[in-house]
């Protein structure tokens, strides 16, 4: 009801505004020049960037090097990544273990393309990729390699895999580097298959590596043998877990200062945290029997955003539709979705194809990433130096849980930034925690002792907390610590495991609807639970709700019924008050119960959280269909804010068809300051809108696949 009344008073005041609205109330933005400012001086942070990755096969040498250029000017692409090094070097190379491309005939085709994308005002990245190496090179030099555990090397279509403690990638890169930056003025450089590599292209897993150096050295560092299982229960796993994570940092910091020294305004892209500045992702499809998963995009490109402050984001839609089917594409349609993920919050767009954008056997997609990237570069203003207006943090946890609970935040419209949980309380971080009104901490299972001490007292101090799942019963590197240990949540810290069973349900009672919301729930007694439970005893302090009800009869219908003797005093929902904030504790996966099926009461149960018991801040509210995912913007320099509106529509099932149009979607919000025109930049005209009180009234009349509200301020 509260969302047709919104829609009703925007209707109606969409009707008085069109009668009487001042002219000055509508001014275009079409053409007005602003100043956004810049974030902190680089080309690349919280920049306009538009890039696009050509993965160059051997026999591309062989390309027009002026066409290519003139298709990545046609593209609106102001960024350009190609393949220099590493497997093959697609330039003349004086070093003795580096392949050169034979299909080169004499020609320096790194450096052709590097000048004539520089002459067009196209930075150009230089990929390189050091996971594996030629066979003939391979030969002569087994040290450098991985060695499974069956005790074999692993090969490719003539190429071996090398290990990241082996004189390949601690030594022989070095050269590599060296040769590519002092001969070409490179803007950036990139790797690929980063870290420790234990599958072949096939998917076939070769397990942990047991070659000499990486025995050597793990002995060295921690006094143990090298496991040959990847089983979590074993502490020698544990901490070889931490070992890759610890050497694999220390090579890429090692990396990022080498080739910082050799030329200092080179930026690094991969896919990692450590040494980089743009940090690498992947919107890709998979041969799974799961669909695409819609937030792709927004996923990684919040992660980084809602991390780092000084590194920025570089999520690559994939355009193959899997590593086994490289020569044809994915939906364009959920391409479409990806790359708006990555827009509409702020991040550069960022596309990938094997091949050149001329040579492509399925084009599908081309004309609509020609689209996107020509309307961001003609609004690029608009996507320079931004922050998200947001007042929820989602700390992310185990992968189906994370899934979930984005996909409640965004279909309820609750603006929402994602935090690494390794980077809580770090000084890296675009906010603290107390810049939240709410925290979500959806089952963080591994958690340092500092992170629940600061989580506990960002709840102390007067921030709300929802908890869900098994978090902080693990310390950081995964050792199971069997204890709760987040005293905020108000529950003992011992807890009792009931294991995912079917015909195991939660039970409402008249309380539980009066303390959780009488609407949303007056027609449910009973929410599916299919999901691992803590059974845990509630402080003094709490308030539980819901009881468990555990694996009660289901066949035949006949026997199908339980009694009261059958409920359990295990509550799962506990709401707790700590210091001047306040707890709601879920000892289930919400947010994979969520994902796993989109359940209205899971739904309402995430929605009474944070909007019925925590009444969490809001800037924004809508009527919008649960179909579009909207983003909150504003530049940092105060030159303006936006809305940003992606329509999910025309998916069902594995079927990705095009968007039905939204519309009628009423929005009310509250800007950072008064405003003196609102326009729609993708259907190009003015909204009429109504200004009271601080907030903003005003109807957009429809989506097509997304749009734009662009606010400029008095």
């Amino acid at each position: 009801m509260t969302r047709f009344f919104l829609f009703l008073s925007v209707l109606l005041l969409h009707r008085n505004v069109l009668i009487g609205q001042p002219a000055s109330r509508n001014t275009s933005v079409r053409s007005a020049k602003i100043d956004p400012g810049s974030y902190d001086g680089t080309w690349w942070n919280r920049t306009p960037i538009r890039l696009i990755q050509t993965n160059l096969r051997e026999t591309d040498a062989l390309m027009d090097v002026d066409a290519y250029v003139q298709s990545m000017v046609a593209a609106s692409a102001n960024v350009v990544m190609l393949n220099v090094g590493g497997i093959v070097a697609n330039y003349p190379t004086k070093l003795d273990y580096h392949y050169q491309n034979p299909y080169l005939n004499n020609r320096d085709l790194v450096g052709e393309l590097v000048k004539k994308l520089h002459a067009k005002g196209i930075k150009v990245i230089g990929r390189f990729d050091f996971s594996k190496i030629n066979e003939r090179y391979a030969d002569q030099k087994p040290e450098w390699l991985y060695v499974s555990t069956s005790g074999k090397h692993v090969h490719v279509n003539g190429q071996s895999h090398t290990c990241p403690n082996g004189g390949y990638q601690q030594e022989y890169s070095f050269e590599i580097l060296k040769e590519a930056i002092t001969t070409y003025p490179l803007d950036g450089i990139f790797f690929n298959m980063i870290g420790y590599t234990t599958t072949d292209y096939g998917g076939t897993y070769h397990g942990i590596c047991q070659c000499g150096s990486c025995k050597k050295r793990f002995q060295t560092e921690t006094g143990m043998e090298l496991p040959t299982k990847a089983d979590m229960a074993d502490p020698v796993f544990r901490r070889y877990n931490t070992f890759k994570k610890t050497t694999a940092d220390e090579l890429f910091y090692k990396i990022g200062d080498y080739v910082k020294k050799l030329n200092p305004t080179l930026i690094i892209n991969t896919y990692s945290d450590a040494g980089v500045d743009m940090i690498r992702d992947e919107s890709s499809s998979w041969l799974t029997d799961t669909y695409e998963w819609n937030y792709s995009g927004t996923d990684h490109v919040k992660r980084v955003l809602g991390s780092y402050k000084t590194k920025t984001p570089s999520n690559v839609f994939i355009h193959f539709i899997a590593i086994p089917f490289r020569h044809t594409a994915t939906s364009p349609n959920i391409g479409r979705v990806w790359l708006l993920g990555n827009m509409l919050n702020g991040a550069p767009l960022d596309y990938n194809v094997i091949g050149t954008l001329l040579n492509q056997e399925d084009r599908v997609f081309i004309p609509i990433m020609n689209d996107l990237y020509g309307f961001h570069k003609k609004n690029e203003q608009y996507f320079t130096n931004l922050k998200p207006i947001s007042h929820v943090g989602l700390i992310k946890g185990s992968e189906k849980e994370y899934r979930g609970l984005i996909k409640l935040l965004s279909e309820e419209h609750i603006m929402y930034d994602i935090i690494e949980p390794k980077t809580i309380g770090q000084e890296s971080a675009p906010r603290p925690l107390q810049d939240y009104d709410t925290i979500i901490l959806g089952d963080v299972t591994n958690m340092s002792d500092q992170q629940a001490a600061q989580l506990d007292e960002y709840v102390k101090q007067g921030g709300k907390l929802l908890a869900t799942g098994f978090s902080s019963t693990n310390d950081e590197t995964g050792k199971p610590m069997n204890a709760i240990r987040l005293q905020s949540l108000g529950v003992s810290t011992d807890y009792d495991v009931f294991p995912r069973t079917n015909s195991t349900y939660l039970q409402l009672s008249n309380k539980d609807r009066q303390a959780l919301g009488t609407s949303q729930f007056k027609d449910l007694d009973l929410v599916m639970l299919y999901s691992d439970f803590l059974k845990c005893k509630p402080a003094a302090s709490a308030q539980p709700y819901l009881r468990l009800l555990p694996s009660v009869r289901f066949g035949p219908p006949e026997k199908s019924y339980y009694t009261d003797t059958d409920l359990s005093d295990s509550p799962g929902l506990i709401i707790n008050t700590y210091g001047k904030g306040q707890t709601v504790f879920i000892p289930w996966r919400l947010g994979t119960q969520y994902e796993f099926k989109g359940h209205h009461g899971h739904r309402a149960l995430f929605a009474s959280a944070v909007q019925t018991i925590f009444k969490t801040s809001s800037s924004l509210s809508t009527d919008a269909s649960p179909l579009l995912e909207m983003t909150h913007m504003a530049n940092r320099g105060g030159a303006f804010e936006w809305i940003g509106l992606i329509n999910h529509s025309g998916q069902l099932g594995a079927s990705l068809r095009e968007p039905v149009p939204i519309i009628q979607t009423a929005v009310r919000f509250r800007p950072t300051k008064p405003i003196k025109a609102l326009r729609l930049m993708r259907s190009e005209q003015n909204v009429p809108f109504s200004q009271k009180n601080g907030w903003v009234e005003c109807t957009v009349p429809r989506v097509e696949d997304f749009e734009l509200l662009v606010c400029l301020y008095k």
